[in-house]
């Protein structure tokens, strides 16, 4: 437990106490049913409580913990019913982008996504889920940053963070991995033909499946 947790460098500190903190979060090594304290995480950590509570808040407001008074802070779950609102937001962000990347779209840009789509496929052949969803997250956002949609990619990587964190909590198929991947390669294809109807098709098809693979059974 916190394996991935050490004493952080003076500078950059808060930053250091979550990026560190949201690495155990993604690799499932934070118990779900179980408070920490900013005492014990200063503690693990070896700093003062204050950049603690300023990291921790940080993802408390990005929803992937959440905070009791009097308990401290623990991991973030989700009902059915948000993993449905996390989704639908990440469509809409994803499908709204579709008619400005047929505009810029080029053959770098397609051998970039296949190029991560390789690196997902090694992960997925060594079960690192973590790995495989980080390359999911620059697959998605890749689209958006070719076309300089900061303001999209701002909300898209909150919503995006969230999969991450339902799929650590409940979901490590490699089965469902490799289906990942074919549904990626979909899309490329129809990005590759700059058929919109046909992008949009293969991007909702591969959402509502993950979204059906992340939910509560």
């Amino acid at each position: 437990m916190y394996d991935s947790l050490k004493k952080v460098n003076r500078n950059s500190i808060k930053q250091e106490i979550y990026d560190q903190v949201k690495s155990s979060l993604f690799n499932n090594e934070l118990p779900l049913d179980q408070f920490i304290t900013e005492v014990e995480l200063s503690n693990l950590l070896e700093v003062s409580r204050t950049p603690v509570r300023e990291a921790i808040n940080e993802l408390v407001l990005e929803q992937l913990m959440i905070f009791k008074p009097r308990k401290g802070y623990k991991v973030n779950t989700f009902t059915n019913h948000e993993i449905d609102q996390i989704f639908l937001l990440r469509e809409s962000l994803e499908i709204a982008c579709v008619p400005f990347i047929v505009k810029v779209i080029n053959a770098e840009h397609l051998k970039d996504l296949k190029i991560i789509i390789e690196n997902q496929t090694k992960a997925a052949q060594s079960d690192d889920y973590y790995t495989f969803m980080l390359l999911d997250k620059n697959f998605h956002t890749y689209l958006m940053k070719i076309i300089q949609f900061e303001l999209f990619l701002k909300s898209y990587n909150v919503q995006h963070d969230l999969s991450i964190l339902i799929g650590t909590q409940g979901l490590k198929s490699q089965g469902r991995m490799m289906e990942v991947i074919a549904e990626h390669n979909e899309i490329i294809e129809a990005l590759e033909h700059k058929d919109e109807a046909k992008i949009v098709n293969a991007m909702k098809a591969h959402l509502e499946k993950s979204m059906t693979a992340f939910k509560v059974k």
